[in-house]
Order: C-alpha cells, then sequence, then structure tokens
C-alpha cells in the first residue's frame, strides 16, 4: 500500500481560475495563457532553422486555439522542411503577422451545455484533414 501526501504548496482548492499545463482554466473553459501570447507576440522573425523550430513549437502549442492552424502556418512548415531552412520569406511574414493578429483575441476551449447545437467545421486540402466540433455563440466566430 502506498502512503502518498499532498503537497500543500502545490495545490490550490477554492478557486475560480488558475493555470494548468500552460493553459489558464477559468469558469469559461481553457483559455490561451497571456504569457504563451506575449512570447509570440515578441518574437521577431526567426534567423536560423533552430529558431525558426523554436517559433513553430512555440505555435503548435497554441494550434488547437487557432482556427485552420495547418492552413495558416503552412509557409513556416515548408521553410523547415526545405533545403534552405533559414530562409524566412514574405509567405512566412504575412502566415506570422496573420497568426499574431489572430491571438489577440483567441477564442475559449469550453464544454457544450446539455441539449445544445453543436457544429462540425470540417477541412480537407492536398495536405491536411481537420475537423472541428463546435458551439455557435452569437456574434462570436
Amino acid at each position: 500500500m502506498y502512503n502518498k501526501k499532498l503537497n500543500l504548496t502545490k495545490c490550490a482548492f477554492g478557486v475560480n481560475a488558475g493555470k494548468f499545463l500552460g493553459f489558464m482554466v477559468t469558469e469559461r473553459g481553457i483559455e490561451v495563457s497571456p504569457d504563451q501570447i506575449k512570447v509570440v507576440m515578441e518574437t521577431l522573425a526567426p534567423n536560423s532553422k533552430k529558431e525558426l523550430q523554436c517559433l513553430t513549437g512555440s505555435l503548435t502549442a497554441l494550434g488547437c486555439f487557432i482556427a485552420r492552424f495547418t492552413n495558416k502556418l503552412r509557409p513556416l512548415f515548408l521553410t523547415l522542411k526545405g533545403t534552405n531552412a533559414t530562409k524566412w520569406t514574405n509567405n512566412c511574414e504575412q502566415a506570422f503577422e496573420e497568426i499574431k493578429r489572430y491571438l489577440t483575441q483567441p477564442p475559449i476551449l469550453s464544454s457544450p451545455r446539455p441539449n445544445e447545437q453543436m457544429y462540425m467545421y470540417l477541412v480537407i486540402s492536398d495536405y491536411v484533414v481537420s475537423v472541428v466540433l463546435f458551439r455557435h455563440v452569437k456574434d462570436k466566430e
């Protein structure tokens, strides 16, 4: 039999919101942490393959919050895949700026409510198949 104890310095009870696994968990749902958004917003165009890998890694962690994520970041992924992975193109810059604009108002991941109508968004392209199940909230994307 294991004798386990809680580490009280790592526990929080009766809170309305908090950080969990790098995301903000609130009564409304799961939100992107402001720290994660700040890192992306302050990132400059990468000058090396390693910097581009770090950038795409940071953005991939936010992928579930970004609609049509794979399509939006395709120029960055193609640059990484290419032989000259250090060349930051105009397409890369445009894609990165679009992501930054999008992250100024990221969506909130939330649970469905009982008997609520759900919608499915399906995207099929030459490069990816993805599907999102979502709730329609009035006046929101």
